[in-house]
This record gives structure tokens, sequence and C-alpha cells, in this order.
């Protein structure tokens, strides 16, 4: 007895058709984007010109000045956050 082709199992592509998308529900997740998560606009680093450029191994270039700069922010900002943690820890 020959096998009936059945109308659900349509996995047989090499692509996603609309009904297997929609039923996946690819693409229907949103995400809103907070505050925290995007750079202000003028901290756009990228629109400087270069005081003293460097590129690594793979082609990228930056500007050492502003690298270090940045290391330094963020080694300020991690000393500070520690201080809190054992201020936090001492109460």
């Amino acid at each position: 007895m020959p096998q009936r082709h059945s109308k659900k199992n349509n996995n047989d592509l090499a692509f996603f058709t609309y009904d297997e998308k929609r039923k996946l529900g690819y693409g229907t997740q949103k995400e809103r984007l907070g505050k925290d998560s995007i750079k202000p606009f003028d901290a756009l680093s990228l629109l400087k010109p270069f005081i003293e450029p460097m590129s690594c191994l793979k082609g990228h270039v930056y500007c050492k000045e502003c690298i270090l700069e940045c290391l330094l922010a963020q080694k300020k900002d991690i000393q500070s956050f520690m201080l809190k943690l054992v201020l936090l820890a001492g109460k």
C-alpha cells in the first residue's frame, strides 16, 4: 500500500516556508534596548582623528592614545565599584 503524503510534514525543503517560520515564531521576539546599552552621542570615538594611529595583526586601525584613555577610565570605574562593594560588605 503506498504511503500518503502528509501536508503537515513539509520539512524537506532547503529553506523555511512562510508557514514554518510563522509556526516557529521566527522574528517575533522583540526587545527594547535600554539607555545603558547605547553609547551617548558624544562618545563616538571613531569620529575623532587619530592622534597616534596603530593597527593590530588583523588590520584593525585604532588610536593608541584613545585606547589607553579608555582603559584608564575603565580601571577607575572598576576601582570605584570595588570600593562600593567593600563599603557595602562592611555594613
